[in-house]
C-alpha cells in the first residue's frame, strides 16, 4: 500500500499542486485499464464492486511484494503463479517452466480498449488455465511472443480472451456475456481473414501457421465442432511430419518442443476419437510409423516427458490399429468367443505380423513402466501435491492407454473378462484425482486427463458396477477435454448401459459378451446441444435378429 500523506497546508502555497504519490502497476486488469488505483482486494477488488463493474482479476507474478521477472534472465527458473483465489497466503506456488511470461505487446497495436482488455483477460486468466498441470511455456510465452509481430494470432488470442472459458457449458446467459461472445466471433473472423491474407502472400513461416492453427483449434474445442477441428490437427501434423521426413529437424525448422508437443497431443486425441485411416494413404501410415519408433531411456528426468513419451506411443499403436483392418474387439464379433486366441488373417495384416506386433507393444509398454517408476516413487515420497497429482494422472493414463491398446492383442477371455484389477485401480486414481480437484477448475482443458480414461471403462469394457461409477463421475464432474466432452459421454454409456442391461441377473458382474451392442449411430447437433442415437440389441444367440433402439439426449 502507498504511504499515508499528511495533509497539505494551502495558507503557504497559493499554487496548487499534484499530492506527491507512488505509482501502482501491480492492480487487476480493470483498474489498470481504467487507470485507477486498485486496493488489491481477493478475490475481486472492491473499486470495481463498488463501481459495479467486472473485476478481470490480476495478472500472474505482477502483484505488489512479487519480484518482476526479466524474461531474458529467468530461463528455467521458478516463478510465482496465481492459481487460486483463496488467501494472499496460499495464493501463490511456485513452479518450473521454462521461460518467464513474455511482456505484452505494445498498446498501439491494439484498435481500442476493448482489445487490449481482453488480451489482459488472455494473459491473466486464460494462459494459465490453458497450461494445465504440467509446466510448459506454451500459452502464457510463446503464444503472446507472436502476438507481436502476428495479427492474426494476436485476434485469435483477444477472442479466446473474450470467450470467457468459464462459460464453456452452455449458451450465453446474460447481456453481457452475449456481447462478449459477439466481440469473440468477430475478433475469431478477423484472425481467420488475415491468416489467409498471409497464407496467399506466402508470408507465413511454419512455426506462425501451427501457433495460430493450435488457437483456432481452442477455439473451435470450446464450440465442441469437431468436424473443423480433427482436419486441423492431422493437417498440421502431418505438416511437421513431412518436413521431418524431409531431414529437417525441430531445431532448423525452428520449432518449440512446446508447440510439438502440444500437436502430439492433439493428434493422440484425433487419433482416440477415430483411429480408421481411411483419410490416410498407405505411404503417409508407414510415414507416421517410421517416425513415431523411437527408444525410450530407461528413465524418465521429469514428468513431461514422461507424458510426451507416452503419447508417442499411443500415437503408433493406433497408427498400426487403423490400417491394421481389425476393429476393436475383434473376437466380439465371433459367436465362438474364446475358440481362437489370435484373429484370422485379412487383407492387411498377416497372424505373423499381429504376433509380432503384440510383442512389441508389450516391450514398450513394460519399458515405459520401468522408465516412469522411479518418478512415480519419488513423487509419493515429496512433500508435493502438484507433482504428485501429474504422477498420478500419468499412471492413469498409461493404464488407460493399455486397457484400450494393449489388452485387446491378449486371449478374447482375458481381454474381456481378466481386467477387473487394472479397471479398479484407474477408477480409485481417477476419483482421487477429481475429489481433489481446485474449485478454480473450469472443466475445460486441452489436455485429456479424466474423460477418455472414464469412457473407455463405460463402453471398452462391461464391468456393470465400474461402469456405473464412471457414468456418475462424467455426469457430477462436467468436462470438456479438447475433442471429448465428458457430460454427453456420460449420458450416451447411461443409454447404452440401460439397454445392454435388460433382463441380467443382479449377480452378473460383466453384461455377457453376446449381449454387447457393436453397433451404433450418433448424430451430433452441437448449437442445440443434443445428440441422436441408435443402437442395434442382440436379440438371442441368432447374430442376423437386431432389435433397433433410438433416443434424443440433451447433454
Amino acid at each position: 500500500m502507498d504511504t499515508p500523506q499528511l495533509p497539505v497546508d494551502r495558507s503557504q502555497d497559493k499554487t496548487r499542486k499534484r499530492r506527491a504519490h507512488q505509482k501502482s502497476r501491480t492492480g487487476c486488469g480493470t483498474c489498470l485499464i481504467r487507470r485507477v488505483k486498485c486496493d488489491e482486494t481477493l478475490p475481486v477488488c472492491q473499486r470495481c464492486v463498488k463501481f459495479g463493474v467486472r473485476c478481470e482479476g490480476y495478472r500472474d507474478g505482477l502483484r505488489k511484494g512479487e519480484r518482476k521477472i526479466d524474461p531474458r534472465s529467468t530461463k528455467d527458473a521458478p516463478i510465482a503463479m496465481r492459481i487460486s483465489n483463496q488467501s494472499p497466503e496460499t495464493d501463490f506456488r511456485t513452479v518450473v517452466v521454462s521461460t518467464a511470461i513474455c511482456r505484452a505487446p505494445p498498446r498501439s497495436l491494439f484498435k481500442n480498449e476493448q482489445e487490449y482488455r481482453y488480451f489482459e483477460v488472455f494473459t491473466s486468466q486464460i494462459a494459465c488455465q490453458l497450461t494445465g498441470l504440467f509446466p510448459s511455456s506454451l500459452w502464457n510465452y510463446l503464444v503472446l511472443q507472436a502476438c507481436e509481430s502476428n495479427s492474426s494470432i494476436r485476434h485469435a488470442v483477444i477472442a479466446i480472451g473474450a470467450l470467457d472459458p468459464q462459460t464453456w457449458r452452455g449458451r450465453a446467459k446474460s447481456p453481457e456475456e452475449n456481447l462478449r461472445r459477439q466481440f469473440a466471433y468477430n475478433q475469431y473472423s478477423m484472425a481467420i481473414g488475415d491468416m489467409r491474407k498471409a497464407i496467399s502472400k506466402k508470408a507465413l513461416d511454419l512455426r506462425t501457421r501451427l501457433v495460430a492453427c493450435l488457437l483456432f483449434i481452442c477455439f473451435e474445442i470450446y464450440h465442441f465442432n469437431r468436424a473443423s477441428t480433427v482436419p486441423q490437427i492431422r493437417a498440421m501434423n502431418f505438416l511437421i511430419k513431412d518436413k521431418k521426413c524431409e531431414g529437417v529437424g525441430s531445431h532448423d525448422l525452428k520449432i518449440d518442443e512446446e508447440i510439438e508437443e502440444a500437436f502430439q497431443e492433439l493428434e493422440t486425441q484425433s487419433l482416440v476419437y477415430d483411429c480408421s485411416s481411411s483419410h490416410l494413404s498407405q505411404e503417409q501410415i508407414l510415414t507416421c510409423r517410421q517416425i513415431t519408433r523411437k527408444k525410450f531411456q530407461q528413465q524418465f528426468v521429469s514428468m513431461r516427458q514422461a507424458r510426451s513419451a507416452l503419447l508417442l506411443l499411443e500415437v503408433r499403436q493406433y497408427h498400426w490399429s487403423g490400417s491394421s483392418g481389425y476393429e476393436w474387439p475383434w473376437y466380439l464379433a465371433s459367436p465362438t468367443m474364446g475358440s481362437t486366441p489370435d484373429p484370422p488373417p485379412n487383407e492387411y495384416t498377416s497372424n505373423e505380423e499381429w504376433c509380432a506386433e503384440r510383442e512389441r507393444r508389450f516391450e514398450e509398454y513394460a519399458v515405459w513402466s520401468n522408465a516412469f517408476q522411479p518418478l512415480l516413487l519419488q513423487a509419493r515420497r515429496a512433500n508435493d501435491p502438484d507433482e504428485l497429482r501429474r504422477a498420478t494422472i500419468l499412471r492413469a493414463m498409461f493404464l488407460s492407454a493399455y486397457l484400450s491398446l494393449m489388452v485387446p492383442m491378449l486371449s478374447p477371455l482375458e481381454a474381456y473378462y481378466g481386467q477387473t484389477t487394472k479397471l479398479r485401480e484407474l477408477m480409485d486414481l481417477i476419483k482421487s484425482l477429481l475429489a481433489t480437484a481446485s474449485s478454480n477448475d473450469s472443466g475445460f482443458s486441452m489436455e485429456m486427463n479424466f474423460v477418455v480414461p472414464l469412457s473407455r471403462i463405460c463402453y471398452r469394457f462391461r464391468h456393470r458396477a465400474l461402469r456405473q461409477e464412471a457414468i456418475r463421475l462424467l455426469l457430477s464432474y462436467p468436462r470438456r477435454e479438447g475433442l471429448f466432452d465428458g457430460v454427453l459421454i456420460g449420458r450416451y454409456s447411461q443409454w447404452l448401459a440401460e439397454i445392454e442391461e435388460e433382463g441380467l441377473r443382479d449377480d452378473e458382474e460383466y453384461v455377457p459378451h453376446e449381449f454387447v451392442n457393436t453397433t451404433m449411430e450418433v448424430g451430433i447437433d452441437t448449437a442445440n446441444k443434443t445428440a441422436k442415437l441408435t443402437a442395434f440389441k442382440n436379440v438371442g444367440n441368432d447374430p442376423r435378429k437386431m432389435d433397433k433402439r433410438e433416443t434424443v439426449i440433451r447433454w
